[in-house]
């Protein structure tokens, strides 16, 4: 995670704060797709602002503040992100209050390709409170024993992500439950971080309006491949099902003119012990048994 204390935008929090989410249910989660080089060419916002049932009044007010927050943040975030090839330019607006959701990681039920490139930026007049706990490799280390076999074996690599995500914090059942370590993060307003959500196990505790910025990047612009999170699965499938051997310890050469009989007879076993003495000149401690 990283978190930029010094990237200040201009965000009128109070609007944010009072828009009326819960009168307009399509507010709550709300995609958008600004066009690269024109982010006021957004097809898919126009559709949704049409059908929120807001009147027309607020729709011109909520569309003005999200350009002006294009306008400030896209060109951070393009430049944070050079190198990747975006597939698709994603942004959701997160209108909705939410409490104590579960620790965990972002998962699908199907193997996605595209890697994402996120960033959060808290919205609202109340800091927004996230948790963090385990990054995928170490849930992988204290969790994989507890992933299904079947899954090992032929599960898509979505599979096995849910299925640790399931082991380390549990389902529905235990939602809250579990007793794992985590960090407390308090995000002030207008604050701005980014996360691989995918990889990081993560709770929000408390938040009312934010935008994530999601991007879909190809792979092949990846400068770390092996850091994909189907890769970290796929990897972790492999060392599970490899079969188990026992290691070899070789033992240690010590050189014939370096021998002690006295320190022979505390490394050794005593048939070696007694095989190596048989070697030494008649009268030595070892010859004689």
């Amino acid at each position: 995670m990283l978190f930029f204390p010094n990237l200040k935008l201009d965000i009128d929090h109070d609007f944010w704060a009072a828009l009326p989410g819960d009168d307009y249910p399509r507010l709550k989660k709300m995609a958008s797709t600004p066009a690269a080089g024109d982010f006021q060419k957004d097809p898919l916002l126009d559709q949704r602002l049409a059908g929120s049932g807001m009147p027309a009044p607020l729709q011109a007010r909520l569309r003005r503040e999200i350009h002006a927050i294009y306008a400030q943040v896209l060109p951070v975030y393009e430049a944070l992100f050079a190198g990747y090839v975006f597939q698709r330019r994603q942004v959701v607006w997160r209108l909705n209050t939410i409490r104590n959701e579960n620790l965990h990681i972002d998962t699908d039920h199907v193997s996605l390709s595209a890697h994402f490139a996120r960033m959060f930026i808290n919205l609202d007049n109340q800091p927004r409170i996230w948790m963090t706990g385990y990054t995928i490799d170490q849930m992988f280390e204290r969790f994989g024993d507890r992933i299904p076999r079947p899954v090992l074996e032929t599960g898509q690599a979505a599979e096995i992500r849910n299925a640790v995500n399931t082991a380390a914090f549990g389902g529905r059942s235990t939602m809250w439950w579990d007793r794992e370590p985590r960090h407390v993060a308090y995000f002030d307003p207008g604050d701005v971080w980014t996360v691989d959500s995918r990889q990081i196990a993560h709770q929000i505790f408390y938040g009312r309006r934010a935008v994530s910025i999601d991007f879909f990047v190809a792979e092949q612009s990846m400068s770390k491949r092996k850091r994909h999170y189907l890769r970290i699965a796929e990897d972790y499938r492999r060392k599970a099902l490899a079969p188990w051997r026992r290691p070899s310890i070789p033992r240690p050469l010590i050189p014939r003119e370096s021998w002690d009989p006295g320190v022979l007879s505390l490394n050794l076993n005593c048939r070696d012990a007694s095989e190596v003495g048989n070697r030494k000149k008649p009268g030595s401690p070892l010859s004689r048994g």
